[in-house]
């Protein structure tokens, strides 16, 4: 493997004028640095991009954090992170910390050792409080969920709107019970969805009834029993919005096996608009989020705080187009 003293040696310059060249140091004249880079290629040289990071104190390496891996949800959201790393010529790691705070910790710890240069929170994956500390010694994004009084950059879909079409889209076909089945978490996305719930029911004439809220994990059991639980309590749902594609597979699945109770013609929607979406039968209308958009731009907009760029410390929410997609549910 070629040295950066070879490629020195044979372009007739220093190593440092090398080094120059790599950082793309605008002192190197137009003549001398396009030498320097045809021996580079000439010699297929690849610089030891960890020792020059080591040398600069920068790892050039940012951590995602997931709180789980097994939603096709978080799945794309990863994608999209991975393609803006490696065209910003960033490494990333992504990890899951399926709800074990310990986890959690390996990777804070790679931003107080300097491993890490920034990190990206997806969803619920840290509390309120540790993000809070962490904001003013280290560079902090947020995808898909804000923080109540943290003044943190995210990159997110409108919530309210989104749900306000998908219960708007569930009373245009005459439907007058309809449930929604939230994540089991009052996260900002939860909140902003039962507001914008709330304002296609109050624009129809429909009176809000709280108990057709429920809050669940999402696993089959959990959506089942709510649902079950919500025609014990004779609130007869025709309609249902489901805070994800797995909810609603799920509800597609007891109905279809007739292990929750409801009319086999219910109206159903989903949010995320993953593949589980594409593959049920029938398949599911839902409300479609950019989610490699939205992992891309979390990831760029990390990049350009590590970077300095123009505005890259402006916080708040960025917002995201969706789009509902009707299909056979």
């Amino acid at each position: 493997m070629s040295s950066i003293k070879e490629v020195a040696s044979r372009a007739g310059v220093s190593v440092a004028t090398v080094s120059r060249v790599l950082n793309n140091d605008p002192v190197v004249k137009p003549d001398t640095k396009n030498k320097v880079l045809q021996v580079i290629k000439d010699m297929n040289y690849k610089p030891n991009m960890l020792a020059k990071n080591l040398r600069k104190q920068a790892s050039r390496t940012i951590v995602m954090v997931l709180p789980s891996m097994s939603n096709p949800y978080f799945s794309e959201i990863a994608r999209g992170a991975q393609a803006a790393a490696y065209d910003h010529t960033y490494n990333i790691i992504i990890g899951t910390i399926e709800s074990k705070r310990w986890i959690l910790d390996t990777y804070i710890n790679m931003l107080k050792t300097n491993l890490a240069e920034g990190i990206v929170f997806v969803s619920s994956s840290a509390s309120t409080e540790l993000v809070e500390s962490l904001m003013g010694d280290y560079k902090v994004v947020l995808c898909t969920e804000y923080y109540k009084g943290v003044d943190a950059a995210c990159i997110t879909i409108d919530n309210r709107k989104a749900a306000y079409e998908a219960a708007s889209e569930l009373i245009g076909r005459g439907l007058t019970s309809i449930a929604y089945i939230a994540g089991s978490r009052e996260t900002s996305s939860v909140l902003a969805r039962i507001e914008g719930y709330k304002d296609a029911l109050h624009e129809a004439g429909i009176p809000f009834r709280p108990e057709l809220i429920a809050g669940v994990q999402n696993k089959f059991e959990h959506v089942k029993d709510a649902v079950n639980r919500m025609v014990e309590q004779g609130l007869e749902p025709d309609g249902i919005i489901t805070h994800s594609d797995m909810q609603a597979a799920y509800v597609l699945k007891g109905i279809k096996e007739r292990s929750i109770h409801v009319p086999q013609e219910i109206g159903l929607i989903s949010f995320d608009g993953t593949f589980l979406a594409e593959i049920t039968n029938p398949t599911i209308t839902s409300i479609v989020q950019p989610l490699y958009d939205l992992g891309y731009g979390a990831v760029r907009k990390l990049v350009q705080k590590l970077n300095n760029e123009p505005k890259a410390e402006e916080e708040g929410l960025i917002v995201l187009p969706h789009q509902l997609v009707v299909r056979e549910t």
